[in-house]
């Protein structure tokens, strides 16, 4: 119950942050979130399981990297991570980042602990624009299929194709659980500290800045998506 309590705590930390005057903390927290999502994107890469995982990276409008995500539950669950969104522009050209945060509780069947590195593929304007939105939330304000070990599955009883496929390396144990009911809010502290100044979703959809510290997640996606790339 110990590894259980931890999660829990962190959860709590992330979808409660408590923000920090300290410039070097908030340039720690964002450096840190840029060089996670890159080892992210590697790992998921180099599972041979996610045979499609290079197509939808070639084809999706966006890319939201969570590197971290912890979930755990006993009866009730819980989940959080941060994580950053960039914006395809052009084939090789994106915007961004802008960061975000996940978060969820649940009750039903479900026990165990776990934390995961996500990659999700945004595959439409409409799910890039429900994205954008100040709060959001799978299975209702957007169409979200799971894919973990190859396998997908729909958040909805639905046959359309899905706005948002999420790619999971989970470790540890977690049943029943699933993106479905998870909300996604931005990270405004992050993104006004690395931008000077506010963005709203209209500022994000139309913003064609893509900042230095993205370039190698770009060489990255670049590699991945190339007809060259193999697993």
């Amino acid at each position: 119950m110990g590894y259980l309590l931890k999660i829990f705590i962190s959860i709590y930390l992330i979808c409660h942050p408590i923000y920090s005057n300290s410039n070097d903390e908030i340039k720690y927290t964002i450096s840190h979130l840029i060089q996670s999502a890159e080892l992210t994107l590697k790992k998921l890469n180099k599972n041979s399981d996610m045979k499609n995982f290079k197509n939808y990276l070639k084809n999706c409008r966006a890319i939201l990297i969570f590197p971290e995500i912890y979930e755990g539950g006993f009866f009730f669950g819980a989940k959080g991570g941060n994580g950053l969104l960039i914006i395809r522009k052009s084939k090789n050209s994106f915007s961004g980042p802008f960061f975000y945060s996940i978060g969820g509780l649940s009750v039903g069947l479900q026990f165990g602990a776990k934390s995961g590195k996500v990659v999700m593929t945004v595959m439409t304007n409409r799910g890039l624009k429900s994205v954008l939105k100040e709060r959001i939330k799978f299975g209702v304000d957007v169409d979200a299929v799971v894919v973990s070990d190859g396998v997908g599955y729909s958040a909805e009883s639905t046959l359309r194709l899905a706005d948002i496929y999420s790619f999971t390396d989970n470790e540890g144990l977690f049943l029943g659980s699933s993106i479905e009911g998870s909300y996604l809010q931005p990270r405004n502290d992050l993104n006004r500290f690395l931008y000077k100044q506010d963005f709203d979703s209209e500022k994000i959809l139309n913003s064609n800045e893509s900042r230095i510290e993205i370039n190698n997640i770009i060489k990255i996606i670049q590699n991945i998506t190339s007809e060259k790339s193999k697993k």
